[in-house]
């Protein structure tokens, strides 16, 4: 089985050069309940993403010159990032304004100590190709999130290029924002996606996973909910004013019920008033009333 140290040497890189960290989920001071992941803070703020991998405990990347980032995902699998060099390091001391700042700021956000060095990471481009679609085999049990690149790892698959997992049935969809912006851009390597989405009406659920409140829409065009979640894609609210004040990037969006098309808008409609009324969203949701 190919693993992941074989790989690094094909695209030209030494395995015990490098440190593997495989970042998981943070909760906020502020908001405890509330799970940070770090794979969306990826998606959807590179810049932050960068600066959070950055400060780290002193000895934490020592005689590395390089770090390979995974996100934690489903069991003991992680998704491969990306490769950053590691330039240098500067201790507290030597933290200018713009470090310092930033540095406060994720300090409020997870907890971190005075004693966190900064690593000058800067992203090697080598095997970004892969990136997001690689997924390896972290082991079993509470193995540490930082370890040696030449620590033997099993790749487990190599997604296409861009998509977003094989469609299984519809209860089964349950896409972030940034998914549903990619199925929407790569329609063609998403055909089964588009296909099956085109083909029924129904009643749609987004999930704001800040507040966890809900929102209850309904689809009954012609292209039927793959065109209605087309335009969530375009902007993220899909000028509904209850969600137009939300960070979409938060927002996860699943299926209700599925309706043939035979069915009339008017119809539909009445789904769509049915779930507001069960799910009592008008009243604690975001459907306002």
């Amino acid at each position: 089985m190919l693993t992941l140290a074989d790989l690094f040497q094909y695209y030209g890189l030494k395995p015990e050069k490098i440190k593997l960290v495989r970042h998981g989920t943070e909760k906020t001071r502020q908001k405890k309940n509330v799970q940070l992941s770090i794979l969306e803070i990826f998606q959807t703020d590179l810049e932050k993403f960068c600066y959070y991998q950055s400060f780290q405990q002193p000895k934490k990347f020592s005689k590395a010159e390089h770090i390979a980032s995974f996100a934690r995902t489903r069991g003991t699998t992680a998704l491969f990032l990306g490769v950053w060099d590691i330039k240098g390091k500067l201790p507290p001391t030597e933290f200018n304004e713009q470090l310092l700042s930033r540095f406060r700021e994720f300090q409020t956000e997870f907890d971190w100590t005075e004693e966190m060095v900064w690593y000058d990471l800067q992203r090697n481009p080598t095997m970004n190709e892969l990136s997001q679609r690689l997924v390896i085999d972290w082991g079993k049990g509470t193995l540490a999130w930082v370890q040696n690149g030449s620590t033997i790892k099993n790749i487990l698959e190599i997604k296409p290029q861009n998509p977003i997992g094989q469609f299984k049935s519809y209860d089964e969809i349950l896409l972030s924002y940034q998914d549903l912006k990619l199925l929407i851009k790569e329609d063609a390597a998403n055909s089964d996606w588009l296909a099956r989405l085109s083909a029924v009406k129904g009643v749609y659920l987004i999930r704001d996973r800040l507040s966890g409140k809900l929102y209850v829409g309904s689809a009954y065009g012609d292209k039927g909910i793959y065109g209605r979640w087309a335009e969530y894609a375009k902007y993220g609210h899909g000028n509904n004013q209850q969600l137009i004040k939300l960070d979409c990037n938060h927002f996860e969006f699943s299926i209700l019920e599925t309706l043939p098309f035979g069915f009339d808008d008017e119809d539909v409609i009445a789904r769509e008033k049915r779930w507001k009324d069960r799910l009592g969203t008008r009243q604690f949701g975001l459907n306002g009333n």
